[in-house]
Parts: structure tokens; C-alpha cells; sequence
């Protein structure tokens, strides 16, 4: 923080010591540690300019101050009230604050924190630790199952808010004159739409030419267009199966009742939610090693089964590397199935096509922690002159989700 005058005024102004040393001549130790600094520098300024934010709204209210935002900051609409609500919202939670100043805290977890907030009541202290060490992606997580432990109806009320808020639109950029769409939808509603979507995108995928493959964003472009169009019919001519949703529960075997209810993904849902959604849909089932739903199939096949896949989705959640939603995930062999690896549940986890290409290119390894979880670490030692070779060839290699022109 350095003074500046400004006529008769003193204007405290934020300004960062950048290194003198150059990139080109700094080790990796030096990199990753201006890297950190980095962060640390984004998340101080985040926090002087949300304590800036909220002392303008108290003075001169939320309009202006988000007038002040979008002409100033270049701040979309949508992000500068966002901002604002934000900055206001954060005065009301000092530990968060505290943590984001001292740049512990990501503002993104900040701002998930204060939504948090405005939605109902939170324990501060329980998340702040959390806040500083996990990603946004899984804070958010952790903030919903909160809520989700805090709430006296199993989070009925907060569902049905969710609900209420739902919205979607439609309308023509008048520039080019496409069509955008976009909505929002409670997280059931968003599962069910994602999970349908996802099963499209993978006849589509089936049916292309492998060498003239369209884009996932096309793709699915595509599938939303044959579902809403109602394009897409069996060989009987009848409208196609609706999506089968995993829903997941513990039985209490005590009280005889489900407990902590979620979809696929572990996002939280009330129980209650789950016996309705029974009446309407399919049900899989979730004792998963009965005799009807072999999971250890050893050498006998090579892929792994349905039921198998569906086992991976309830005990990774997501691609065990970047954490990508599962329906865009393989189920890759630990041990490579050529080298007489198992197609078992323990012997298999969770890979997006991207962290497969890792394991199998870039020797990327698969590695389980003392709770049981997956996760994936880069190889010990880099040869730079062959992983540039690598890369090289990586980026002068025509991209299989490009269109051939």
C-alpha cells in the first residue's frame, strides 16, 4: 500500500513489488514460489476491493456503486452486482474476511461463503478451515453438505427455494443472429436434464465418422436440440426411455430409515426427495455385491459391466484426476488390463479422456490415499527434452474433436 497525493488529498493506492528476476533464469523452485505469490498478491486485492465496495454501498447505495463497478472495473452486469453483494455480505463474516486479507482465503471461496450466507444460516468456524485449503469446486461441496447438516427439514426448504428460483431463457444475439439459451434449475432437475444429455451426446458420438468428429460443445449442441425437438425416436417409433438418475442413501439399520440422501455427484438432497422420485422413476439398486450384480469379474471381461460403472460414479463422484463430471468419464484399469490387470472395482477408478492421456502418455500414476480415495500424480522426473518432443507433437497433431474442413 503506497500514499499518493492527489492535489491537498492522500490517497492510499494498491501497488505490487513485481521480481526482477527474469522467467527465462529462475529455477522451478522460484517459479512455483512467484506462482503462490501470485495468488496470495489476487486474493489481498480481492479483499481491499470488496471492504471498498461495501463502504461505497453504505455511502452512496447499491446502484450507484455498481455503476461505479461496471464503468470502472469493466464489470459485466450480472458480475458487478454479484461483487457488491458480495462485498456487503462478507462485512458480516470477520473470520472469512480476516483469511481473504491475509490472502489464505481464494475469493472465490469467499464469495461461496457469503452466498452461503444470504441462503440461511452457517457456522463460520466450521468452514473457514475448509475455505483455505480446498478448490472452489469442492468448497462449494463442502458448503452444501453444511447447509444441508444445519438444516432442520433435511433441506426440504432449501430444495424447494432452489425451485423457485429456477429460469431459463431464450432469445436471438442480435449480432449474428444466433439462438442462446440458457437456464438455471434446481440440482435434481439439473441431474436428470444433465444426465440425459450426457446419454445423447454418446449415441452421437457412436454414430460420427472418427475422423470427422464434431467439437463436445457441438455435440452437445446437437443432442440438446434432438431431445427438445423430440428428433430422436426407437426403432418402434416410441419417444426413448427417460434418463435413469442415481440417487444414492445410507440405510440405518437400527432405525430402519434412509439417511443422507445425494445424487451421483454427492450433492446433498432431502431424503424425502428420494422416496417421491421413487414413485416416478426407475430404481437401481444400491446393495451393489449382490449375486445378480457380479462387481469382480477378474480376467473375464475386459470392460467393466453397467453395474460396475455405476459402483465407480457412487465411490469416485468424478474423474479422480481434474474432477470432470462423471458421465464424461471411462473406467480405466489401474493395472493395465495387457498386463494382466483385473477388471475388479478396487483394481478400476474414474478417468475423463484428458486424465487418460496422462496415465497412458504422459506416465501420470494412480494413486490411493490411507481413506481410500483416488487421486492422480504426475511422474517423479520429467526428461524436458522428451516431454517437449511430446508436446510438440501434441500440438501439431490435428485434434480429434475438430471438424475436418
Amino acid at each position: 500500500m503506497v500514499k499518493t497525493a492527489i492535489g491537498r488529498r492522500v490517497v492510499n493506492e494498491i501497488g505490487a513489488v513485481l521480481p526482477n528476476l527474469a522467467v527465462g533464469d529462475a529455477s522451478l523452485e522460484q517459479l512455483r514460489a512467484r506462482l503462490q505469490s501470485t495468488f496470495r498478491v489476487e486474493n489481498q486485492v480481492a479483499a481491499v476491493r470488496a471492504e471498498t465496495l461495501a463502504e461505497l454501498t453504505r455511502r452512496e447505495g447499491v446502484h450507484i456503486t455498481e455503476s461505479d463497478l461496471r464503468e470502472k472495473g469493466l464489470r459485466p452486469r450480472r458480475k458487478a452486482r454479484s461483487e457488491v453483494e458480495t462485498a456487503v455480505e462478507l462485512e458480516e463474516l470477520p473470520e472469512t474476511s480476516e483469511g481473504l486479507r491475509d490472502g489464505e482465503i481464494p475469493y472465490e471461496n469467499a464469495r461461496i461463503m457469503a452466498r452461503a450466507s444470504q441462503e440461511g444460516e452457517i457456522d463460520e468456524t466450521v468452514l473457514i478451515g475448509p475455505a483455505k485449503t480446498q478448490s472452489p469446486d469442492k468448497f462449494a461441496g463442502t458448503v452444501r453438505k453444511h447447509q444441508q447438516q444445519r438444516s432442520e427439514d433435511d433441506g426440504m426448504s432449501r430444495l424447494e427455494h432452489q425451485r423457485v428460483q429456477r429460469f431459463a431463457k431464450i432469445k436471438t444475439d442480435n449480432t449474428d443472429g444466433m439462438t442462446v439459451l440458457y437456464g438455471r434449475f434446481d440440482p435434481i432437475t439439473g441431474a436428470l436434464i444433465e444426465t440425459a444429455l450426457s446419454q445423447k451426446m454418446n449415441e452421437l458420438w457412436r454414430e460420427e465418422d472418427p475422423r470427422a468428429r464434431c467439437s463436445p460443445g457441438q455435440r452437445m449442441a446437437d443432442a440438446l436440440a434432438g431431445l427438445v425437438t423430440r428428433e430422436d425416436t426407437n426403432k418402434d417409433g416410441k419417444p426413448p426411455r427417460g434418463p435413469r438418475l442415481l440417487l444414492i442413501a445410507d440405510y440405518d439399520a437400527v432405525s430402519r430409515e434412509l439417511r443422507n440422501g445425494r445424487l451421483g455427484d454427492g450433492t446433498p438432497i432431502p431424503v424425502e426427495k428420494i422416496r417421491d422420485l421413487a414413485c416416478q422413476s426407475d430404481i437401481l439398486p444400491g446393495i451393489f455385491r449382490g449375486v445378480s450384480q457380479p462387481l469382480d469379474l477378474g480376467r473375464s471381461r475386459r470392460a467393466a459391466s453397467p453395474a460396475q460403472k455405476i459402483a465407480l460414479v457412487a465411490r469416485d463422484r468424478a474423474c479422480v484426476g481434474c474432477g470432470a463430471n462423471a458421465n464424461w468419464t471411462q473406467a480405466h484399469h489401474i493395472t493395465p488390463w495387457a498386463v494382466q490387470g483385473n477388471t475388479n472395482l478396487n483394481d478400476m477408478v474414474l478417468l475423463c479422456s484428458r486424465c487418460h492421456h496422462k496415465v497412458h502418455d504422459d506416465h501420470w500414476q494412480v494413486h490411493k490415499t490411507p481413506t481410500g480415495k483416488h487421486h492422480l500424480k504426475p511422474p517423479l522426473k520429467h526428461n524436458r527434452r522428451t516431454t517437449g518432443q511430446r508436446n510438440s507433437y501434441y500440438r501439431n497433431r490435428r485434434s480429434p474433436f475438430k471438424q475436418r474442413k
